[in-house]
């Protein structure tokens, strides 16, 4: 008896091994796809937040840069940030300015080269804020997609009740740039906070978005 066991057990290590191979077979080696199934979720969860000004030079590249600190001192990662010009050529540098109103907060724009605003960045991202009426209207013209993701700035993040613009700093004195930038830094702290990086609900404006468009629409006639 003692010696049938001893046979019978190299048999059913046998039949145990045999079960696993058939049943790696049947799921096609599971494991590895199922990587690449997370991977490609977590890839998903990241959104993209897109800054537009009208030469990519002042106004979008400081919220990029300073929203960015932001999130690194929280440590965020799933928000990607971007900006463009819907008035620009690409390789534009950032004024001299703007780089003095982040250097405060340890944030350089050394390595900052302006962007058109083109279609496929529209399509890509997730929230897209313009700096006035005129970039929401331009970002509503370009893309369809852009509908329901565009908004001012100030009105996303209800940082200012009548949605003013912020005007555009380029070629004026230090002072007009630094009023420019307080206006940014105070959405940006806001926006921060908001559903969108936090991901818990949020009162998203909707009526105002119509009167920044029709205000766009006047702004082009």
């Amino acid at each position: 008896m003692g010696k049938q066991n001893q046979l019978r057990k190299p048999q059913s290590q046998m039949t145990s091994s045999g079960e696993r191979s058939r049943a790696e077979r049947r799921t096609g080696g599971l494991q590895r796809p199922l990587k690449g199934v997370l991977h490609k979720r977590e890839v998903d969860t990241r959104r993209t937040v897109l800054f537009l000004s009208t030469g990519n030079t002042c106004r979008s590249p400081m919220a990029a840069a300073y929203l960015k600190k932001l999130l690194e001192e929280r440590k965020v990662k799933s928000i990607e940030v971007r900006s463009a010009g819907v008035m620009t050529v690409p390789g534009l540098l950032a004024t001299e300015e703007s780089k003095q109103m982040l250097e405060p907060y340890a944030v350089s724009l050394d390595k900052h080269r302006s962007q058109p605003l083109t279609e496929e960045m529209i399509k890509r991202s997730d929230l897209i804020l313009g700096m006035t009426p005129f970039h929401v209207q331009m970002a509503l013209r370009m893309s369809p997609t852009s509908r329901g993701k565009t908004f001012l700035l100030k009105e996303y993040t209800q940082t200012d009740p009548k949605n003013r613009p912020i005007p555009d700093p380029m070629g004026c004195t230090l002072e007009v740039y630094k009023r420019c930038f307080r206006q940014i830094k105070q959405a940006c702290d806001r926006l921060i906070e908001t559903g969108f990086v936090t991901g818990k609900p949020s009162r998203r404006p909707r009526k105002t978005l119509s009167r920044a468009a029709r205000a766009g629409e006047r702004s082009r006639s």
